[in-house]
């Protein structure tokens, strides 16, 4: 069955980092909502009171709240670059005034849908304000400065090594040295302790090790097919499934080239990503 290259869209809204995010964040608010839900409960049994189950699900509105306001800071925060104190402040105090006024219109609504309209705007307010407060400032602070401080430090760090890949490679040809050129590198071959460059026409043995140059390549361009093998993935035309987990790559020589099925779901990662972007 072959797998020819095509310009398949990926999933423009979500990456798949944001939706861990969201699903680890989406558990633990719920799970806090659970936890004060039954707080109010046990403080319900201890004091000799009535709970009522539906006025503590309405109050712990405000741990779910934080589900769709994180999930658009996310994106915002992607979007942007906090290089002043008061750009962090922006994007801190911006979602809490959100919160605190988005809280208590969704309350009221539901109060209104399912509860008789026993409960209005300025009680749900009040509540949030001298209750949560607090919490929203804690919350919103953590998101921004850990997003800023650490998410993005990987990404910072991609984006410098990636200034330093190499563009030529100089090749000790017999008496002569030969600037070959990145980008018209087709794959490249493990002969240990040496490599097999391979060009269009003809291909170079160079002293150095597989691991060693693979780490001054574009990783984005270079992909590991096989534990022996690098391949330019602008250089590969089409690929074929063996049916047993491994593929044929054609690259644009004609020439074949195996993928092994330990490195088939990082080439399809990269080769999609570069499609869709």
């Amino acid at each position: 069955m072959a797998g020819t290259i095509t310009n398949k869209q990926g999933d423009p809204g979500v990456s798949v980092s944001m939706r861990k995010l969201l699903f680890v964040l989406s558990n633990l608010f719920l799970s806090v909502a659970g936890l004060a839900m039954l707080q109010d409960f046990l403080e319900s049994k201890r004091n000799g009171f009535t709970f009522y189950f539906d006025e503590s699900l309405l109050y712990k509105t405000v741990w779910t709240l934080f589900i769709p306001i994180l999930a658009f800071l996310y994106r915002r925060l992607q979007k942007a670059s906090l290089k002043t104190a008061a750009q962090t402040a922006i994007f801190i105090v911006t979602p809490i005034l959100i919160h605190l006024f988005c809280l208590p219109l969704i309350a009221v609504m539901f109060s209104e849908l399912f509860y008789g309209g026993r409960y209005d705007l300025y009680k749900f307010f009040s509540y949030t304000l001298i209750n949560h407060l607090s919490v929203l400032f804690l919350v919103y602070t953590i998101f921004v400065l850990g997003f800023s401080y650490w998410l993005k430090t990987p990404l910072r760090i991609n984006e410098a090594q990636n200034n330093t890949t190499l563009a030529t490679i100089i090749i000790n040809n017999g008496k002569d040295n030969v600037v070959v050129n990145i980008d018209e590198i087709i794959q490249i071959t493990s002969a240990t302790p040496y490599i097999y460059i391979h060009l269009e026409n003809r291909k170079y043995l160079h002293p150095e090790t597989l691991r060693a140059l693979s780490e001054q390549l574009d990783s984005n361009v270079f992909v590991r097919v096989h534990k022996s093998t690098l391949v330019n993935i602008t250089k590969v035309s089409s690929f074929r499934s063996r049916l047993n987990g491994d593929y044929d790559l054609e690259m644009t020589t004609g020439e074949l080239v195996r993928l092994s099925r330990t490195y088939a779901a990082g080439f399809k990662k990269t080769i999609r990503a570069r499609s869709s972007g």
